[in-house]
C-alpha cells in the first residue's frame, strides 16, 4: 500500500527539529530500533515497512510483532521505501512515535546512588545518542540536555541510542533552572574537564556534566559547579572525546 501524500510529508517533515517539537512525534528507523521502541512504553502512530523486510527470520518476525501490537502500517516497494529512508542501507522498518513527556521527576525513579548526566551543548547526534547508551548501561538515573545540545530525537541520535533514549529518561532545561532543581534535591555538580581531579566517591546523589566535542563547559556553568573533575592522561593524548570520558566518570561514580 502507498502512503498518501499527508504520510509522506510527515516522514519528510520529521527530519527537522522544529517539525518534531510543534508535532510532539519522531522517527525510528531500523529493525533494532523499532524492536525496542515496541517493547517500550512509547506509543507508535504508525510505521512504514520495505517489501523485503520479510525476506530474514528477524524481519519476519517483526513484521508480526507490529501487526499483533495493532500498530498501522504501511508496506511499500523498496525503492519507495529507499526514497523515505534517512539511513544508507536502509533496513525497512521506520516508525513514527510520540515524543515522551519527561520531567526532572523522573530523575529520582533510580534506586541510590542516584547519578545524572548532563550535556552541555554537545551537537553531534551520534555523540549524543552514545552517551544516552552509555548513561543507561552504566546506571545513571536520567539525562539533561542543555541549550545548544543537539535535539535527542534526531533520527541519528536515537538510532545510536540503540533504544535506551525510549527506557532512560531525557529532559531539556536550561542550566540556571536546572541546577536549581538538581542542588534543591540534594544533587552534587560536577563538571569533567582536563585537569580536573578524580571524582569523588560514594555520593548518593551527583549530577556529572560534559561539555561540547569542540569548546567543553561553558564558563557560566564551570563558574557554578561544586567541583572539577578529570581523568589522569598517561599517553600523549591531550584530552578524551567527550563519549569515551564520560563513560569512565559514569563508572567512577556508580561504582
Amino acid at each position: 500500500m502507498s502512503l498518501s501524500t499527508r504520510e509522506q510529508k510527515q516522514l519528510r517533515a520529521l527530519h527537522r527539529r522544529k517539525q518534531r517539537e510543534e508535532s510532539g512525534l519522531f522517527l525510528a528507523e531500523g529493525v533494532r530500533v523499532v524492536e525496542d521502541l515496541l517493547a517500550s512504553p512509547l506509543r507508535v502512530q504508525w510505521v512504514a515497512t520495505a517489501t523485503s523486510l520479510g525476506d530474514t527470520e528477524r524481519g519476519r518476525a517483526l513484521v508480526t510483532s507490529l501487526d499483533r501490537a495493532g500498530a498501522v502500517r504501511r508496506e511499500l516497494a523498496d525503492e519507495e521505501f529507499s526514497a523515505l529512508a534517512a539511513t544508507e542501507h536502509p533496513q525497512g522498518v521506520i516508525a513514527v512515535a510520540e515524543t515522551p513527556g519527561w520531567s526532572f521527576a523522573d530523575l529520582l525513579r533510580a534506586e541510590t546512588p542516584v547519578v545524572v548526566l548532563v550535556l552541555d551543548a554537545v551537537q553531534d547526534p551520534g555523540n549524543f545518542g552514545t552517551l544516552v547508551r552509555s548513561a543507561e548501561a552504566l546506571g545513571a538515573a536520567g539525562v539533561v540536555a542543555l541549550p545548544g545540545t543537539v535535539d535527542p530525537w534526531n533520527p541519528k541520535a536515537v538510532r545510536s541510542a540503540a533504544g535506551s533514549s525510549f527506557r532512560l529518561p531525557i529532559v531539556a532545561g536550561d542550566w540556571e533552572d536546572g541546577s536549581t532543581w538538581l542542588r534543591t534535591h540534594g544533587f552534587r555538580l560536577l563538571a569533567a574537564a582536563v585537569g580536573g581531579e578524580g571524582p569523588p566517591r560514594g555520593l548518593d546523589r551527583a549530577a556529572l556534566v560534559v561539555g561540547n566535542e569542540g569548546a567543553g563547559i561553558s564558563a557560566e556553568v564551570l563558574a557554578s559547579v561544586d567541583r572539577v573533575v578529570g581523568i589522569p592522561l598517561r599517553g600523549r593524548a591531550e584530552s578524551l572525546n567527550v563519549t569515551a570520558a564520560a563513560a569512565i566518570l559514569l563508572h567512577e561514580l556508580l561504582t
